[in-house]
């Protein structure tokens, strides 16, 4: 078995993390996928010093703008119900202005999925075509995460 240096270990960690995150899959899947070992999946999934663990960034990537729109109307229809709310009215009001703003912008992931889901339809319409869009496409990126920071 070939030994990999540091810098491919973090590239397969990378692609590791994002598996078990974004799209679900079980560290022994993944292992078997990337050619690592299960206890080295866990290790990873524990997260390096002062990071949050796979399963803490996993949650919070599954509280999406509609669950946290629902949780924010649940509590809405609670003190409208006159219910006791887990929040007070204030904290209800800064939370749905937070949302707002919040539902206006564009992650760059979800524009660089989209970008992918495109670009490989593409590949089937318009091979040629899709070598020139992705170089636009990694400009229209990098322009976003300018604008966000």
């Amino acid at each position: 078995m070939k030994t990999r240096t540091k810098s491919e270990m973090n590239k397969i960690r990378d692609i590791a993390e994002d598996y078990y995150i974004r799209l679900g899959k079980k560290g022994r899947d993944i292992a078997d996928m990337l050619g690592v070992t299960e206890q080295t999946i866990i290790a990873w999934k524990k997260g390096r010093d002062g990071e949050r663990t796979w399963d803490e960034r996993k949650r919070d990537m599954e509280l999406t703008p509609l669950k946290i729109r629902e949780l924010i109307l649940q509590e809405a229809h609670k003190t409208l119900s006159g219910q006791k709310s887990e929040l007070d009215a204030d904290r209800l009001a800064k939370l749905m202005a937070a949302y707002d703003r919040l539902s206006k912008k564009t992650n760059p992931r979800t524009v660089m999925d989209v970008f992918m889901m495109f670009d490989n339809w593409m590949t089937d319409e318009e091979p040629d075509l899709v070598v020139k869009f992705t170089e636009y496409h990694r400009r229209f990126l990098f322009y976003i995460i300018e604008r966000e920071s």
